[in-house]
Parts: structure tokens; C-alpha cells; sequence
């Protein structure tokens, strides 16, 4: 049976592809590509959290579509949303006319990851505090 997609659902799979781009104490198995995939699930999933949980959806899945949608419930930190939005180009391959891929350098990932870490921390306490 599939899993009902709810604000946890999203939430614990966020965690679960942060974890797994970058696991505690230990480096990653993948290379630089996969791990900015794996990040950027992460932080499509932690907005949905939060979207869900406000009964809404973002119009698309990039990260500025999500950025938007998260603006709609709530105000997003100018500086994390500028760290975010850099790296949505590193690979763009939703558009066939535009289709991009660069290799994230290892800087740019723990840029990222930390800024994901934040939007994290954001989902959890939203979700977390306002469930209560």
C-alpha cells in the first residue's frame, strides 16, 4: 500500500534524503551530482512540509517555484532565500530546450547543505510546534 503524502510524510523524508546526501560522521558514497540531487530533495521536501501543513502546493518543483509557494504561508529569510536560490541552476533538467548540468563543487554542496539545514530546522519547528 503507498503512503498517504502528508506534511510528516514530507518532513521524514527530507530528513531522510539530507541524512543520506550527507550522513553523520561519515563521508558520503556519492559523488558530487547525486548529493546535490539527493540535497535538493531534501529542501523540495521540507518546503512541502510546510506547504501541506498550510494546505497548499507550490506551482512547480524548482527551487524558486518552492520559494514562492513558501512566501504564500510565510516570510523567508532574505539571506537564506538568495543562499538557496544560487544553486537552483547548478543542474537544470526539467526543460528540454534548457537542459544543464554542472558538477557542484565541494564548497558549494556545504553551502547548500547548511542553508538546507536551516530550511530544516524551519519545517520542523512550523510543523512540529504548530501541530501541537
Amino acid at each position: 500500500m503507498a503512503e498517504k503524502l502528508n506534511w510528516k510524510t514530507w518532513l521524514t523524508r527530507a530528513d531522510q534524503y539530507l541524512n543520506s546526501a550527507s550522513p553523520k560522521g561519515k563521508k558520503s558514497k556519492f559523488n558530487a551530482s547525486i548529493r546535490y540531487n539527493l540535497l535538493s530533495m531534501s529542501l523540495e521536501n521540507y518546503i512541502m512540509a510546510i506547504l501541506d501543513f498550510h494546505g497548499t502546493m507550490p506551482t512547480n518543483h524548482t527551487y524558486t517555484d518552492l520559494i514562492d509557494g513558501l512566501e504564500t504561508v510565510m516570510t523567508v529569510d532574505e539571506n537564506l532565500k538568495q543562499r538557496l536560490l544560487k544553486y537552483e541552476n547548478i543542474q537544470s533538467i526539467c526543460s528540454l530546450e534548457k537542459f544543464h548540468i554542472k558538477q557542484p563543487t565541494e564548497s558549494e554542496l556545504v553551502d547548500l547543505r547548511n542553508a538546507i539545514l536551516q530550511m530544516g530546522a524551519l519545517a520542523h519547528e512550523t510543523c512540529m510546534s504548530e501541530a501541537v
